[in-house]
């Protein structure tokens, strides 16, 4: 077995709270107290290093303001044109849409049980001297009292 300090107990002196059996190991024991000196010495070497790069920081931004801003202080262009797109998309689409309604039960079972409603839509469908898409065609083609005979006087 080893009589040098363990790693918890290494530790415990690097950390500056050595117990009175170990302060006591470090002043007999030149290589232990060799090893904490070399362990402070890196430690002071880290701490250094890390000071002047924050050093070098803090030269590049004087102002303690970096050029970088948060994320939720920055929202970008095309973020703006789909709420707005949205927006429209919203406020416009009521416009479009037409509502589909069946005709009332009440309307449509009188007309078609009366037998005289339904023979005076027959007799009209038959009557027809063009199929029913043609008709608005037919309004564009003058009557016969208004074609005037061509020549001579009348």
């Amino acid at each position: 077995m080893s009589n040098h300090l363990s790693e918890d107990q290494f530790a415990r002196c690097a950390a500056g709270r050595p117990g009175r059996e170990d302060l006591q190991h470090i002043q007999k024991c030149a290589e232990c107290s060799a090893e904490l000196e070399r362990f402070a010495n890196k430690l002071s070497l880290f701490r250094s290093a890390i000071r002047h790069r924050i050093d070098d920081r803090v030269v590049l931004y004087p102002s303690g303001v970096t050029s970088i801003r948060p994320a939720h202080t920055r929202i970008p262009k095309w973020s703006w044109a789909l709420v707005g797109t949205a927006f429209l998309v919203l406020v416009m689409f009521p416009f479009f849409v037409s509502e589909i309604r069946p005709p009332d039960a009440g309307e449509r079972t009188s007309t078609e049980a009366n037998p005289d409603a339904v023979m005076d839509r027959v007799n009209r469908h038959l009557s027809r001297m063009v199929p029913a898409p043609m008709e608005p065609v037919m309004l564009l083609i003058p009557s016969e009292e208004f074609v005037s005979n061509p020549g001579g006087v009348q």
